[in-house]
């Protein structure tokens, strides 16, 4: 994937779910495995549609 194809909404999106991975995880920082799992998650949910707050 390129950089044109995410907006700054998704860019934001992987972002804040690394971060989340991270803190989950009780670590203070974030790596770039953290990075690679937060980009399959939202590209998943961009792709498929799922709604955020629905399901658990």
């Amino acid at each position: 994937m390129t950089k044109d194809e995410f907006s700054g909404a998704d860019i934001k999106a992987i972002c804040t779910e690394a971060g989340l991975l991270a803190l989950r995880e009780r670590r203070m920082k974030v790596t770039h495995a953290d990075f690679k799992k937060a980009k399959e998650k939202v590209m998943y949910k961009k792709k498929e549609g799922v709604p955020d707050g629905l399901y658990m």
